[in-house]
Order: structure tokens, then sequence, then C-alpha cells
């Protein structure tokens, strides 16, 4: 027994050794640039809170916002600072299409701007004013507009030395998310043979980009165990930011809750990375159950960033901190499981 406790202890101070020397020396120069929505306070800090456990095994920034150049030149910056040459871009967005020509544009990644840019701030002289941001996390009180201009208004070009590689899926393309959403489902279920389930998320002003986002939403459910006990699934978007296509959809996922509830028990589940929404506004006077909990705080979201971060290093041939250190995770626990011989006195 003496021998294991000693063989565990050994192994945490090699795994720890060995992990200080990875982040200083080894994979000294890779760093992730995280990029999320942004909201209130709280919906900022679910999405800190997510990202610490990667500042672990190297340099992390974060920029909120919408694919905003301000945001993305400080974070650059500050991997700059701490030495980052190489920069895995995760972006925690539910569809990886979102903002990715605008992204991909202030990297440097692409030469032109996209036909129509998305901007923060004052529109004076722009014509093509779109919403305000109204969906972060279910208000905007404070905040500054969003209005689109032609891509001839876009800004310069992000001036950057470090290589940028930036990550190829969504939430919705994840079977990790998928067990966020399984477990949001399993909190509010009693009997599911008599409950019927509602998947609600923003969605796509776009026909085909929305119709997309459902369909990737259907297969995460489709990959859930247990949910044909249901007496019904159903995936929803609201479209929040374009009038008349909200309006058609407000009406379908009322008619749903309203015509389910009579028949059992309406369980809600937002499609969101962090609350509720405007959802309590577009449900209300109906009866349903509801977490209100988007994806965070969960793990799986951690968990998430480290495979899409770690997916763009190795696409890039860089060093790898985030596999590096699942191999020496995985070292120590199979030493730890292997037989140990008593010793005799």
């Amino acid at each position: 027994m003496l021998n294991l406790v000693c063989l565990i202890v050994l192994n945490l101070l090699l795994c720890a050794e060995v992990l200080g020397s990875d982040r200083s020396e080894k994979h000294q120069g890779v760093g992730v640039l995280v990029m999320a929505h942004g909201g209130d306070p709280k919906w900022n800090q679910a999405v800190t809170e997510a990202v610490e456990p990667v500042g672990q095994l190297c340099p992390v920034e974060i920029a909120f916002g919408m694919a905003q150049r301000h945001s993305l030149a400080a974070a650059v910056a500050d991997l700059d600072r701490k030495g980052v040459k190489r920069i895995a871009v995760v972006r925690i967005f539910v569809s990886p299409e979102s903002f990715l020509h605008q992204t991909q544009y202030l990297l440097g990644i692409k030469p032109n701007p996209p036909p129509f840019f998305l901007h923060h701030g004052t529109q004076t002289g722009h014509s093509e004013v779109t919403h305000s941001n109204q969906h972060a996390s279910g208000g905007s009180e404070g905040r500054a507009p969003i209005w689109v201009g032609s891509g001839s208004d876009a800004p310069a070009p992000i001036e950057m030395k470090a290589q940028v590689v930036l990550n190829r899926e969504g939430l919705y393309d994840s079977p990790l998310i998928g067990q966020i959403l399984e477990e949001r489902i399993r909190t509010l279920s009693r009997q599911p043979e008599k409950e019927s389930v509602l998947i609600l998320a923003h969605g796509e002003g776009d026909d085909e980009r929305n119709q997309r986002w459902i369909s990737k939403l259907q297969a995460l459910v489709r990959g859930m165990p247990g949910l044909d006990r249901y007496s019904a699934i159903r995936v929803e978007t609201l479209r929040e930011d374009w009038e008349d296509k909200r309006a058609l959809a407000e009406a379908r996922i009322r008619g749903f809750v309203e015509n389910q509830s009579r028949l059992g028990r309406v369980l809600v589940v937002p499609f969101r990375v962090f609350g509720f929404g405007p959802y309590s506004d577009v449900l209300e006077g109906l009866d349903y159950v509801a977490t209100r909990q988007g994806l965070l705080p969960h793990p799986n979201v951690t968990e998430w960033i480290k495979t899409q971060a770690s997916d763009c290093f190795s696409r890039a041939g860089w060093a790898n901190p985030i596999a590096a250190a699942a191999d020496v995770s995985g070292s120590m626990l199979r030493s730890t499981d292997s037989p140990v011989s008593a010793s005799r006195p």
C-alpha cells in the first residue's frame, strides 16, 4: 500500500514538472485567442471561467464581440506581449460560419473584407442600420448598437506578427455539447412519456443557414440515448434579429407549446452559450418548465475549447501543449492503475 501511495505522489510531481516545463520552454510561442459574443457581466464571467483551465496550459486571451477589430487587436497585442507567435483562434459560436469572413479579413487570412461588415458603435452617415444587440444576454442596456455597412466601410486588418489558425467547428457540431443538452433535459424531466421537449436557438436570417442550424441540432438530439421516450421533441430557431421571420417563428413556437401543454409537461431548453435570452417574453402566458441555463456553466464547454485549440495546433504542425498535457495525464493514470507488488518486511 505504501508503494502505491509513493508511486501516485511521484507521478503527480512528475506531471506538474513536465507541464511546467512544457509551458515555459517546449511550448513557448503558441497560444489561444478565444472569440465569444459577449453580454452582461454574468455572461462574460461564465465564458472567462470556462476558458481559465486552458490558460494553465498556454497563454490565452478572450476577444468579446462579434468579430470586432478593437477587441481582436487588443487580444492579439496581449498575446504578443506574452511571446506568442502562433495563435489558435477558437470561436465560441453556435455555427462555425458566424462572422467567419470578417474574422478572416481582420486577422489577415483573407485579403478582402466581406460584402457587408458588422460594426459596433454609432451609425452616423450609414443607412444600412440593422438590429440592436438584444440577444447576447436577453438585454443590451448601455451597450452600443450594432449596424451593418458595406465592405468598403471595413477598418484596416490588424497588423500582427503572429501566425493564426482558426477552429473549424461550431458548438452545434460537437457531441460534447450534445451531452450538455441531454443533461439539461434530464434535469427537468419527471415522466418522459408524458413530456414534450422544445429546444430553442437563435437561428439565422438566411433560410439555408437557418435550416443548417436546425439540422445540426436535430443530429445532436438523435445522438442522445433515451430521448425516444418523450412524446415529442421539437427544434426551433427564433430568428431573433429578423422581424418578419421572427414573427412567424414565434407563432410556430407558441403553437407547439400551447398544444403540447394540453397533453403533459413541456420542457424548454435553450441552445445558447449562456442564459435564457428573450424566451421568457416569447413564451409569456404559456405553461412550460425550463432550466433557464444555456450551455454554460458546464465543464464540457472547456473541453470543447481544448479540442478546438488542439486541432488548430495539430493541423498547423505547431507544438501542442494541450495534447501534451493529455498524454502526461493519461500516462499518470495508466501508471497508477498498474499492479504493485506488496513489499515484505
